[in-house]
C-alpha cells in the first residue's frame, strides 16, 4: 500500500481561471486544485520553477459574472510539459499578507460552501481532494 502524502491544508479539486503575470508577460491557466497553501494549474506556457510570478484567481459564477480577481505571489515549485502546449505547475503561495489570507479563506469558504450544498442535494462531492492523489484518475482520466 502506497505511503498517504499528508498536507498541511485541505486542497479542493476545482477549476478556477487564473492568470500569470510577469516579465514574460501574461500566461493564461486553470487550476487543477486549489488550498490555502497553493495550487496546481494547467497552464498555456512554461514557467521556471523558482520563479515567483503574481497569480490572479477568478471565480466564474456565470457566463457573464466573474468574481474581482484575487492577486497573489506564487512561487513555482515544479513545471511539467503535459503535450499540446499545455504544462502543469504546482505553486506555493509566497508573501501573504492578512488580507489576501482573509480573500483567499473566502474564495474556499465559497468552494466549501458550494461542496456541501452539492453533497446535500445528493451530487458527488468527490471534488474535496484529500490530498493521497486518488482522485487523479478522475482529472486526468
Amino acid at each position: 500500500m502506497a505511503d498517504q502524502v499528508q498536507r498541511a491544508h485541505p486542497r479542493y479539486a476545482v477549476e478556477i481561471d487564473a492568470e500569470f503575470r510577469g516579465d514574460f508577460g501574461k500566461v493564461a491557466a486553470r487550476t487543477r486544485d486549489i488550498s490555502s497553501g497553493g495550487m496546481a494549474c494547467w497552464a498555456n506556457a512554461p514557467l521556471v520553477a523558482g520563479t515567483e510570478p503574481e497569480v490572479a484567481l477568478s471565480l466564474v459564477f456565470s457566463e457573464k459574472e466573474f468574481s474581482e480577481p484575487l492577486l497573489l505571489r506564487a512561487r513555482i515549485v515544479w513545471s511539467t510539459p503535459m503535450g499540446n502546449g499545455k504544462h502543469q505547475l504546482g505553486c506555493a503561495f509566497t508573501g501573504m499578507n492578512r488580507d489576501n489570507r482573509q480573500y483567499l479563506e473566502m474564495f474556499l469558504r465559497y468552494l466549501q460552501e458550494g461542496l456541501d450544498a452539492q453533497a446535500d442535494a445528493g451530487g458527488d462531492d468527490d471534488d474535496h481532494d484529500d490530498g493521497t492523489g486518488a482522485d487523479d484518475e478522475k482529472i486526468f482520466g
